[in-house]
């Protein structure tokens, strides 16, 4: 196989995570961090979104937690169901746009970094020490990540303000 085409699903999937990206950009900028569901306030649905980013696109089993000074808060912070072992509520805890902002840019990094590193084969491949195959973790994550921005889009507009903007193919 000539490398053009060895690349050439890594290729798509890489210009499809920038515009998914830059919709979490622009989300992370537009979107009403205060409202709340679930009495949690939607910085947590996006933060909890940004973690799972992190710790799933790649490999869930071999994860580290990052430090603080990177995601801006305790990553225990990212579960949101109450059912789950760790969960807080947290009222007294803020995130900022700025902290959202510098955790979703380690990310996008760490994230380019590793799709620049696969070709096309390793797609169907499973994670070091995973159950699911390289392309199974990332098509979850978009799935995951849109979800999780539709949910604080119409949280934004439930508010009276803006539809955050979106980006797509058309």
């Amino acid at each position: 196989m000539n490398t053009t085409s060895n690349k050439m699903l890594i290729d798509s999937i890489r210009s499809q995570t920038e515009v998914l990206l830059k919709n979490l950009d622009d989300q992370i900028d537009a979107a009403d961090l205060n409202v709340q569901i679930d009495a949690l306030p939607n910085w947590r649905y996006l933060f909890h979104t940004i973690h799972s980013l992190d710790k799933n696109f790649i490999n869930p089993d071999n994860f580290t937690e990052p430090d603080i000074s990177v995601c801006g808060a305790d990553p225990a912070l990212s579960i949101i169901d109450e059912k789950r072992p760790g969960y807080r509520q947290a009222p007294e805890i803020r995130m900022t746009r700025e902290q959202l902002a510098h955790y979703a840019s380690a990310v996008r990094i760490k994230i380019e970094s590793y799709l620049a590193s696969l070709d096309d084969s390793m797609l169907a491949e499973k994670a070091a020490g995973c159950q699911f195959t390289r392309l199974t973790l990332i098509l979850g994550q978009f799935r995951h990540l849109m979800w999780h921005m539709g949910l604080s889009s119409g949280l934004t507009v439930q508010e009276g303000k803006q539809w955050p903007e979106y980006t797509g193919l058309f």
